[in-house]
């Protein structure tokens, strides 16, 4: 993996890179034989992930078999139950503590157009719903996700989780939070990925504000996706 990854960083610059989905799954194919993914039909809720972006999280699952995983936002547990049907690793997710949204109703176009709005929204349907689709899990998958309460701002992650080899940033989305979040990955993860969800989104503006500024790192946006990553340690 260690060489097929720097050679891949080789042919680009620091920055934002756009690439395509095949230019990822060429890397995967390089990296892991493994022909075979494990999925759920893709959610319908507000903030679930699409299908290009469950094949970006996994893809890069597979290139950097992680032993260590750690998800920032878990949501209803979607993607969380991704990463554990298609890896043997140990998975923290982590999410706000369930009153720390007090909003009960919302306006349903606001949702759709306002990032601070939609983040409300998210953590009082988190609240309500909890971890729900992490019912599809065995029970030995279920004994490896370990669902955390607290602000991410408040966590050293490197301390809390010791050292990570995979690390989705899908928390809060205000810019402030996405810089704490993002430096507390790099410094955790020793090798391996960070992954971003909401650049280019059209209502979380701060992600692919703050992404944009990291001119020292690599940074590849996969086209038609939400999902961002850097590696890590290489």
């Amino acid at each position: 993996m260690n060489s097929s990854v720097i050679d891949f960083l080789s042919g680009y610059g620091n920055g934002i890179n756009e690439i395509k989905l095949k230019d990822l799954l060429t890397l995967k194919n390089i990296c892991s034989a493994d022909e075979q993914i494990s999925t759920l039909f893709p959610p319908v809720e507000i903030g679930s992930i699409t299908l290009v972006d469950q094949i970006v999280l996994l893809s890069l699952l597979k290139i950097t078999q992680p032993k260590s995983v750690l998800e920032v936002g878990t949501y209803l547990g979607y993607s969380t139950t991704l990463l554990a049907l298609n890896s043997d690793a140990k998975i923290f997710s982590l999410d706000l503590p369930t009153d720390a949204c007090l909003e009960t109703q919302f306006d349903s176009d606001k949702i759709l157009t306002d990032g601070d709005v939609n983040d409300d929204f998210l953590r009082h349907a988190q609240s309500i719903e909890g971890a729900v689709y992490l019912k599809n899990l065995t029970t030995e998958q279920r004994a490896r996700v370990n669902l955390i309460k607290k602000d991410s701002t408040q966590v050293n992650f490197q301390q809390a989780f010791g050292e990570l080899d995979y690390v989705f940033v899908d928390g809060g989305h205000a810019y402030n939070i996405i810089k704490s979040d993002t430096e507390n990955a790099l410094q955790a993860v020793r090798k391996g990925v960070v992954i971003w969800h909401d650049y280019a989104s059209g209502i979380h503006s701060d992600v692919t504000q703050y992404l944009n500024s990291r001119d020292d790192l690599k940074i590849f946006h996969v086209k038609n996706s939400l999902c961002a990553f850097a590696f890590a340690g290489f």
